[in-house]
């Protein structure tokens, strides 16, 4: 409730307008305004009401604006997810010295929503965002709660089976607000890299690997995502050690969604299928599958069954998807591994020519780089000066160049030899091989299935969702994306930035899936960039009254608010909506 309050300080008396609250069971002043000086306050406000026959316009005393649009739009999903509740539910408090007004849970929600909407250090959270936002009025805290040590505090109480089992009922709410696939289940896996210093011997996790964005120069730490196929949220998360193969990670992470979905969904394991590329399959994950109760289906490389590589697309059938022309599939009942599977080999043209297009491109710059070292072998046979180059040092740089997409099969080079060293590089490229392999192996997508009663339409089609995950993983690594930047550098504290990274990147997740839903083809990062320009204003009066208003709004941003429902939910936070038509 609001109130106006009086407080004397070095005999002089002062006027506030402050608001109360419950806060943990108990009231508390949560917001405060000053109107100045006692005397002056009450002067005006007598002038106010005595203006006799010429009555005007309450004057305005103070206004202050708040980012409303997306940290309030952020902040109702989460409310309905009730994740405050499930991380309390699960993680215990901190002890008496480091306590503060905040439980853990509303520590992991104000940094996910600082993630999700900008992104910012712990020591920078509160000046640079929280004090401007309306998450300061929906979760009041004071300056000295907010620091990195009182974030640290908190987040130290959070071990890694509260995760598993914050997921688990997370899960369970999910199933309550939306209408998830619960058959089929997409997995994937990619990798961030830090800033972590090479030397720092208390990280475990960040490991120098193979970063997909050719960081290799920085360590890394890995992430195993599950997403639902019919929503494309995000539904399980696993964190490991940057250096290891992506392959290896493969069973730990299904066992435990295992957990995750039989605890959380309150379903039998035999009803899911996950769906993975190429990247997760190997021999040993294949025979873990087939021992537990999971289907799947999944992609393997061309190079396990060459056989029916050869097979001429005269003998494939076509296939009909949404969006999709001229797809063609070839089925059978394949032995893999001691084991017969169903094997659908998918051709696609416009796949068949963007691989085509990607083979010339780096043939031309192998070609350049074999024109550059052709000339420095002239050059050094004419001059003689230098070491030279020996016909092993010559073999080795073009063995490197043409390790991608089949080059070294169809080019033939010729080195002549004077004593040990090289002193003439002639080459071409064998056009009808190349037209040979591109028939081959461009276009091609072996999938693999122990579901042999899907049709292959439907087979196709599980596989191909597979876009949502990497538009998961995409919008976590865009430049305003939620995963950046990593400030922790301890195993604990990077396990629970990614928990709250995963918080961040669901609610972003449900924004795009209401984007959708109401017709609005937009980024979910746009989006947000969008609603953070519409405010709320606090309007204090000299006679004591205020309101909040919502600021004006261009069209866009009408559309926005009217798809989203925000005007309705800004009237529910004790806003008034001017115009929304």
């Amino acid at each position: 409730m609001a109130s106006l309050v009086f407080k004397k300080s070095r005999g002089r008396s002062y006027a506030y307008w402050v608001r109360s609250a419950r806060v943990n069971g108990k009231p508390r002043i949560v917001e405060q305004v000053y109107l100045g000086t006692k005397d002056r306050f009450l002067e005006e406000l007598k002038l106010h009401f005595t203006r006799g026959k010429t009555p005007g316009p309450t004057p305005l005393k103070q206004l202050r604006v708040k980012e409303f649009g997306a940290s309030a739009w952020l902040w109702h999903w989460a409310q309905n997810l009730e994740l405050v509740e499930i991380v309390d539910r699960h993680v215990p408090g901190v002890d008496k010295k480091r306590r503060t007004q905040l439980s853990v849970g509303q520590y992991l929600l104000i940094a996910a929503l600082n993630r999700a909407v900008q992104a910012s250090s712990k020591r920078a959270l509160y000046t640079d965002w929280y004090q401007d936002s309306v998450v300061s009025r929906l979760c009041p805290a004071q300056p000295g709660a907010l620091t990195s040590q009182r974030f640290w505090d908190h987040m130290d109480q959070v071990e890694p089976d509260h995760i598993d089992a914050i997921q688990q009922d997370l899960l369970g709410n999910l199933r309550r607000l939306f209408t998830l696939g619960e058959e089929t289940l997409l997995y994937d896996t990619t990798n961030y890299f830090t800033f972590i210093d090479t030397f720092n011997d208390r990280c475990e996790l960040a490991q120098r690997g193979n970063n997909k964005q050719k960081r290799r120069d920085l360590r890394q730490l890995s992430l195993a995502l599950f997403a639902d196929e019919k929503t494309g949220l995000p539904l399980y998360h696993q964190c490991y050690r940057g250096n290891q193969p992506d392959v290896r990670q493969a069973t730990s992470a299904w066992d435990g969604l295992v957990r995750t979905w039989m605890k959380g969904l309150n379903r039998v394991p035999e009803q899911l299928t996950l769906v993975f590329d190429k990247g997760n399959c190997s021999k040993s994950n294949l025979v873990d599958l087939e021992a537990g109760p999971l289907h799947y289906v999944g992609s393997i490389p061309g190079r396990w069954v060459p056989d029916l590589l050869e097979i001429e697309l005269e003998n494939f059938e076509k296939l009909t998807l949404p969006a999709t022309k001229h797809l063609k599939v070839y089925r059978c009942r394949y032995p893999l591994w001691e084991k017969e599977r169903t094997l659908l080999v998918v051709f696609s043209p416009s796949f068949y020519r963007k691989q085509r297009a990607a083979m010339n491109r780096i043939q031309r710059k192998v070609d350049s780089q074999l024109v550059e070292l052709a000339v420095a072998i002239q050059n050094w046979h004419q001059t003689r000066k230098g070491p030279g180059y020996s016909e092993e040092s010559v073999q080795k740089k073009i063995h490197q160049w043409t390790a991608r997409d089949h080059l070294r099969k169809y080019l033939e080079f010729d080195l002549r030899v004077e004593g040990s060293q090289v002193v003439a590089l002639d080459w071409c490229w064998n056009r009808k091989l190349k037209r040979k392999i591109q028939r081959r192996y461009l276009g091609k997508t072996i999938l693999f299935t122990d579901q042999h009663e899907w049709e292959s339409s439907a087979l196709a089609l599980a596989y191909r969702k597979l876009w949502k995950s990497e538009a998961l993983f995409r919008l976590s690594k865009a430049r305003q994306g939620p995963w950046w930047p990593l400030y922790h550098w301890t195993d604990s504290k990077i396990r629970v930035h990614a928990l709250y990274c995963y918080f961040a990147l669901l609610l972003l997740s449900i924004l795009q899936l209401k984007l959708q839903e109401g017709g609005l083809t937009m980024s979910p990062d746009h989006c947000i960039v969008r609603l953070q320009k519409i405010q709320e204003t606090l309007v204090v009066y000299t006679n004591g009254s205020a309101e909040r208003v919502l600021t004006d709004l261009d069209d866009s941003q009408k559309t926005l608010a009217q798809t989203l429902g925000l005007f309705d939910l800004a009237r529910q936070m004790g806003n008034t909506v001017l115009d929304e038509s």
